[in-house]
């Protein structure tokens, strides 16, 4: 209720900048985006709440298209036909992919591995809910937003 209050803006600007940056972190790791299929885990804000205000979704994924990629979605709490309507091209476990974002923190996302995500080389957490090792042992590029780089 303060109109003078500086930090809810200042974090506003943070979060903004956090789909270029998990952006610029993948293609750290996968190199160039151009032709690759990436997906984004998760089309909400939050994990388990099936609402898109304030979500990276959309910012992720004009971020990876004005890169050439072909940004594909998966969320657990919407159907396929939901996430065209907000016009996101959903994606299916189990389909080819070249690397992914995970962008919202479902409890579905913490126990997947590379398996559900056949052909990945890069991935970011951007929620750092996954097992690093789970990754790395089967050579996929691997980051955290908010870790120290090289943990």
């Amino acid at each position: 209720t303060d109109p003078g209050a500086e930090m809810p803006a200042a974090s506003r600007r943070v979060n903004d900048r956090m789909p270029a940056y998990a952006v610029d972190l993948l293609a750290g790791l996968h190199g160039d985006l151009t032709g690759a299929r990436v997906v984004v885990l998760g089309a909400a804000y939050r994990g388990g709440v099936k609402e898109t205000a304030f979500s990276g979704v959309f910012a992720t994924v004009a971020e990876l298209s004005a890169r050439g990629a072909t940004p594909v979605v998966h969320d657990p709490m919407y159907a396929d036909d939901e996430l065209v309507a907000l016009g996101l091209v959903p994606y299916a476990f189990g389909t080819a992919c070249d690397a992914a974002i995970l962008q919202a923190e479902h409890a579905e996302y913490r126990t997947i591995g590379p398996d559900a995500l056949p052909g990945i080389r890069s991935l970011v957490d951007g929620r750092r809910v996954l097992d690093p090792s789970a990754w790395v042992d089967h050579g996929v590029g691997f980051a955290v937003i908010g870790a120290p780089p090289g943990s």
